[in-house]
């Protein structure tokens, strides 16, 4: 599983267009692929309970992530 279905699975919107992501206040923003500084393709709003699931699943941070990527679950802290 990557990074992509894990977020299609928390019933989270990809578009095809979409290489990479990062959290905005309240949104996604959908970014192009590496290299390409072309602006934001779009920003999602996201709902608390995805929002929540995503921080449970491990899929936010403040340096962005690439859908294609494998999908690990967190592990628990000790």
């Amino acid at each position: 599983m990557n990074i992509r279905e894990k977020l299609l699975e928390l019933g989270i919107y990809v578009p095809e267009a979409a290489h990479r992501y990062r959290a905005g206040k309240g949104c996604l923003i959908w970014l192009p692929a590496e290299g390409d500084d072309g602006p934001a393709l779009f920003q999602m709003p996201v709902t608390r309970e995805q929002y929540e699931g995503m921080m449970a699943a491990g899929l936010l941070g403040d340096r962005g992530w690439y859908v294609a990527h494998p999908y690990a679950a967190p592990t628990a802290a000790g």
